[in-house]
């Protein structure tokens, strides 16, 4: 008795309504997906590299901005004869060398407001970044979507006038004045927003002593200035 075996092939017919819904399900899948890997994309790629090149910039604009109103407003008419009071022995030693504690507290005063003001300014000043060079490209550095920096200024501004002495040469020192201004600033970028400060130190002026500086007016290198 012979048999005889033939395959069956059962084409399985899917109605239009389910075949649709899969679809959508394939596709809403592969959007999900996008996302996922999109968000890693950004959040641990370039997010980071974003943060530090946008901090650099925001430093540098804000750092330059206090410079400027220093430059401006400050050292044109800074003498240094008028932080100082010098006073000289019998000998042609210098026998005292006293600070001038209000003209000292009038500059640091103005400087404050200075700064200030100079940092109202720098909402207006949009620092702009490619795209190519937040994704580290050397070629598309300065291609692609470009994405802007605003730098705001938040909280108050501290101003504090030091001093340094140093070795200038053979039986010479330098007595160095400077001006160290702290800010807080907030940079506002795509992803970003993070406050953080900036401190900077402006030279104001110096002079060259010639001899032997008062040992009791110099403790550690530090000057005669004493900021609070």
């Amino acid at each position: 008795m012979r048999f005889s075996l033939k395959r069956r092939v059962v084409m399985v017919r899917i109605p239009p309504y389910k075949r649709y819904l899969l679809d959508f399900l394939i596709i809403l899948s592969l959007l999900l997906l996008g996302l996922v890997f999109l968000f890693y994309l950004v959040d641990y790629r370039i997010r980071p590299t974003l943060m530090q090149l946008a901090k650099v910039r925001a430093v540098e604009l804000a750092t330059h901005a206090i410079n400027e109103s220093i430059q401006a407003n400050i050292i044109p008419d800074l003498n240094y004869s008028n932080l100082i009071k010098v006073q000289m022995n019998t000998a042609g030693e210098i026998s005292l060398m006293q600070p001038n504690t209000g003209e000292i507290n009038r500059i640091a005063t103005e400087a404050t407001l200075a700064v200030q003001k100079r940092l109202i300014e720098l909402p207006k000043m949009v620092i702009k970044i490619p795209m190519g060079q937040v994704m580290g490209s050397r070629i598309l550095a300065a291609y692609g979507p470009i994405l802007p920096i605003k730098v705001v200024p938040v909280g108050l501004v501290h101003s504090k006038i030091n001093d340094t002495f140093d070795a200038a040469g053979i039986n010479q020192t330098r007595h160095r004045i400077f001006l160290t201004v702290k800010a807080s600033v907030r940079m506002i970028v795509p992803l970003v927003n993070e406050e953080f400060q900036v401190s900077t130190e402006v030279p104001l002026t110096e002079a060259i002593i010639v001899g032997k500086v008062p040992t009791t007016y110099v403790v550690g290198g530090n000057g005669i200035i004493l900021g609070k």
